[in-house]
């Protein structure tokens, strides 16, 4: 009988991925090193989330040795390691969770006086567009994550449209304070109801997120529309066959626009067109879109992308 207890504490010991770090402490332009242990399965990657108090700054996705033991680097740079503070190591295996914090420094730069009355020229703000109504908000992050996972067409397409950018940037809740929530086991319209209709998770919210409102948590806007015009379908269908060509399809995206389907918040140069060739995958995304293969989210998407990126110019 104490062999058997003894053989359950020892699984169960590493049921929670254990997390190490090199240092408790970092200052801006080194190099984190992470390293740790989990219950090994095969075919099982471990995910590493690097957060701040508000955004994920860094992530990875590795295999495990046949020991469990797994360790990665990250470098404590780029545009988003802005602010000094706590951070965190979220690993995550097998449907469990561990999290390890550290301390981050950014230092502030001296400037001299005469650097200080120097007029710096103004730095073109990256265009940030978002499209009502994706991801659909009845559907938990975990059913996009395991899409990217299972299907390789929806992963191609999503790491065309999102380079650079992981799946749980786009489509995952932002981490807060209390750990665990939100859940991405759970939709954001579940946690709206809940909050509509259960008097003591609203109460328990309220104390939790003074200042924010439950849509602010799991990221929707008050008003979520989704209205694509009719005749988008159709221009849609034309140009993927070549009934239209890419001035006329791109003049109807301009509408679209106008409309207000996709919002653009940033500078985007206004001009009356484009030299740039749309791209053969978004034609394919055009005739997926008119067939009823993709949904408006995705054809809207790959809309986004070509006017971020000034192939299609307003």
């Amino acid at each position: 009988m104490i062999m058997v207890l003894g053989l359950v504490s020892f699984v169960n010991a590493f049921a929670e991925p254990l997390i190490m770090l090199d240092k408790q402490s970092y200052i801006e332009g080194d190099t984190i090193r992470i390293s740790g242990k989990v219950q090994y399965e095969q075919g099982m990657f471990v995910l590493i989330q690097l957060r701040s108090q508000t955004d994920i700054v860094g992530i990875n996705q590795i295999f495990p040795s046949q020991s469990g033991s797994f360790s990665s680097t990250f470098e404590a740079e780029g545009p988003k390691w802005q602010q000094s503070g706590t951070y965190t190591v979220m690993v995550s295996y097998q449907g469990q969770t561990a999290e390890k914090s550290f301390q981050y420094t950014k230092p502030v730069r001296q400037e001299s006086v005469e650097e200080n009355k120097q007029v710096q020229p103004m730095q073109p703000v990256k265009p940030k567009i978002t499209i009502k109504g994706f991801p659909d908000i009845t559907q938990p992050p975990q059913h996009y994550y395991d899409r990217y996972d299972n299907e390789p067409e929806f992963k191609a397409w999503f790491d065309s449209i999102f380079a650079g950018h992981t799946i749980y940037e786009i489509v995952g809740y932002r981490h807060t304070h209390v750990a665990g929530f939100p859940d991405p086991q759970y939709s954001p319209q579940y946690y709206i109801e809940r909050y509509t209709h259960e008097a003591a998770f609203q109460e328990w919210f309220d104390l939790q997120f003074p200042e924010k409102t439950i849509h602010d948590v799991v990221g929707v806007p008050e008003e979520v529309k989704v209205l694509v015009p009719s005749w988008v379908k159709q221009y849609a269908r034309w140009w993927a066959t070549g009934a239209i060509d890419d001035a006329q399809f791109a003049s109807r995206i301009s509408e679209l626009i106008k409309q207000g389907i996709i919002t653009i918040d940033g500078h985007i140069p206004v001009a009356g067109g484009a030299d740039n060739t749309i791209p053969n995958w978004f034609k394919n995304n055009a005739r997926w879109y008119s067939d009823g293969h993709i949904t408006e989210e995705d054809f809207l998407r790959g809309i986004e992308y070509l006017v971020e990126n000034h192939i299609i110019i307003i």
